[in-house]
C-alpha cells in the first residue's frame, strides 16, 4: 500500500453502476455456491456477488504474488495471510458498495414518493379549506332562511284569526269517494 488515504474518503458510489451478466456454470458449481451462501445466511444474490468478488481478488492477489521476485519462505506465508485478509476486506467493501448503491436508489424512490405525497397533502388541505368555506356559506344561508321563515310565521300568525279556513261538510268526503268509484 502506498500510505495514501485520500481514496478512503472518495464517495464510494461515484461512478457506480450495476451490471447484470449471464455466465454458464456447471450445475454442481452453482449448487456448491448456493450451499455456501445458505450456510453463511446470505441472500442468493449477495452470496454470488461475494463469491465472485472473493474469487476476483484472490486471483489478483495470486498474480501479484507471482510477480514478487525471490522472497523467503517466512515472508511468503505472511504475504499470503495479508493477501487473504486484503481479499476478504475488499470483497466485503464491494458488497457494502453495492448495498450502498441499491440503498441510494431506494432513497431516491422514497424521496420521489415523499414529494408526491406532499403535493397530495397540499391539494387535500386546499380542498378542505374550500369545503370549510362552502360550509360557512351554507350555514349563513341556513341562518338567513331560518330568519325569513320566522318572519313569515309571525306574519301568518297575525292573519290566522282573521281568515276562516273552509271545512268540508260532514259526509262530503264519503259521498265524493262513492261517486268516484262509480
Amino acid at each position: 500500500m502506498s500510505g495514501d488515504t485520500r481514496e478512503m474518503y472518495v464517495d464510494p458510489l461515484k461512478g457506480a453502476g450495476a451490471v447484470t451478466i449471464e455466465v454458464p456454470l456447471l450445475e454442481e458449481t452453482l449448487r456448491d455456491a448456493k450451499a455456501l451462501t445458505e450456510g453463511q445466511k446470505w441472500s442468493e444474490q449477495e452470496g454470488l456477488q461475494i463469491i465472485f468478488v472473493n474469487g476476483l481478488y484472490y486471483l489478483r492477489g495470486e498474480r501479484q504474488l507471482q510477480q514478487v521476485p525471490g522472497w523467503p519462505d517466512g515472508l511468503g506465508s505472511e504475504v499470503q495471510r495479508l493477501t487473504t485478509e486484503l481479499i476478504d476486506m475488499q470483497s466485503k467493501y464491494a458488497v457494502m458498495k453495492f448495498r450502498a448503491f441499491t440503498l441510494d436508489q431506494a432513497k431516491q424512490v422514497l424521496e420521489f414518493n415523499v414529494v408526491g405525497l406532499e403535493g397530495e397533502n397540499r391539494l387535500s388541505a386546499w380542498r378542505l379549506q374550500k369545503f370549510r368555506e362552502d360550509e360557512e356559506l351554507l350555514r349563513a344561508e341556513l341562518g338567513r332562511l331560518k330568519e325569513e321563515n320566522e318572519q313569515l310565521r309571525q306574519r301568518l300568525a297575525l292573519f290566522e284569526g282573521q281568515i276562516e279556513v273552509p271545512r268540508p261538510r260532514p259526509g262530503f268526503v264519503r259521498r265524493l269517494i262513492a261517486w268516484l268509484r262509480r
